[in-house]
């Protein structure tokens, strides 16, 4: 009996797949932290590319990046644990994260598709619906390892 209990809490974590979809989150999170600790750090008011009144919307942008990058890195982590409730969880935070980043991502597509390519800070809108399109698979990547080690349990 509780050799069954353990069995059903306990979902091996040997699969390639999981360990891909827990670098990848990790990465994730490192990318968005590195982004908004860029941003702090390039519109500094200090360097003068900025007016220091124009400075708390960098901020806020920077204190979103930072969210992010927590809610990529609190679903790596969970999702390295082995009991399968605790990745739920993971896999929870991981999709929040992944459904406003590329939501953020598609904002700025759509926004620069009204921009002029000549213009300061011009970015293709194509790269920000590929980012997109990057963040989604990933969290369906993230909900897919889910199902991965049950299904081996299932085959045996």
């Amino acid at each position: 009996m509780g050799l069954e209990i353990r069995r059903r809490l306990f979902v091996p974590r040997f699969s390639r797949f999981h360990w891909t979809v827990v670098a990848g989150a990790t990465v994730e999170c490192l990318v968005f932290v590195a982004g908004g600790g860029f941003s702090l750090w390039w519109w500094s008011p200090d360097s003068g590319r900025i007016d220091p009144s124009g400075f708390i919307l960098i901020e806020l942008s920077a204190f979103a990046l930072f969210a992010l990058g927590a809610g990529f890195g609190l679903g790596a982590f969970l999702l390295s644990l082995q009991w399968v409730e605790v990745r739920w969880v993971g896999v929870g935070s991981h999709l929040v994260a992944s459904t406003l980043a590329a939501w953020g991502a598609i904002l700025l597509g759509e926004n620069e598709l009204q921009a002029s390519p000549a213009s300061v800070g011009y970015w293709l809108p194509w790269m920000a619906f590929a980012l997109a399109a990057a963040l989604i698979a990933m969290g369906v990547g993230a909900l897919v390892s889910l199902f991965v080690p049950v299904r081996h349990e299932i085959a045996r």
